[in-house]
């Protein structure tokens, strides 16, 4: 009994092991990356897909966003929310709305603007699968048991592009993000820079 304890004690240990820092994991993380990291800017439409088997939820939002750097533009649900590095502008053009904040990096942990570099600082990798087409997926389990979520899977295909990302939170809900175009574009930095001039009568809240 005391040596099949052992042994089931050994084995959990490789897993875990082999599950925390997967070399061959890294290997396509870090491909994925660095041909993200040489595109200066880009733009990508995707879908959201929210669900709560025990909430009964099942819901579906599309958007478009533009990223450079940590500056973005996401069009959102009727709403275009501009981060030009220091401020946010969440601008509601059906009532004429515009509301600022201070941007908080801590705030916005995962995005389609990060994704791309998120498992370099505070997380564990492994490899699950590849698939016939040459998709893999990757688990990222979270070092810090503080994070609202409790796993991040992605799917990357051969040519080293994520394709989605799902993010599994504590409360059951489930948000499957699938990245259905990306164009490297040349953007200026005032594209991420919302002009109250160009957009007249427009009502201003600043919170900052």
């Amino acid at each position: 009994m005391k040596k099949l304890i052992i042994a089931s004690l050994s084995l959990f240990l490789l897993i875990n092991v082999n599950a925390q820092y997967d070399p061959s994991a890294l290997a396509v993380l870090d491909a994925m990356s660095s041909k993200y990291k040489n595109v200066e800017a880009f733009k990508a439409s995707f879908s959201q897909q929210l669900t709560n088997e025990s909430a009964g939820l099942d819901e579906t939002i599309s958007g478009n966003i533009a990223v450079k750097g940590d500056m973005y533009v996401l069009d959102v649900a009727g709403q275009r929310i501009f981060n030009d590095g220091t401020d946010m502008y969440n601008y509601n053009p059906e009532i004429r709305e515009v509301t600022i904040s201070s941007y908080d990096p801590e705030d916005s942990e995962i995005t389609i603007g990060n994704i791309y570099e998120i498992y370099k600082n505070g997380f564990k990798y492994a490899l699950s699968e590849t698939n016939a087409s040459g998709d893999r997926l990757i688990e990222l389990d979270p070092e810090s048991r503080d994070k609202s979520y409790f796993k991040i899977r992605m799917t990357i295909n051969a040519q080293d592009e994520l394709k989605s990302f799902t993010v599994f939170e504590r409360t059951g809900n489930k948000y499957v993000y699938s990245i259905n175009a990306f164009t490297p574009s040349d953007l200026n930095d005032s594209y991420f820079t919302f002009d109250v001039a160009k957009y007249p009568n427009v009502e201003v809240i600043d919170f900052r």
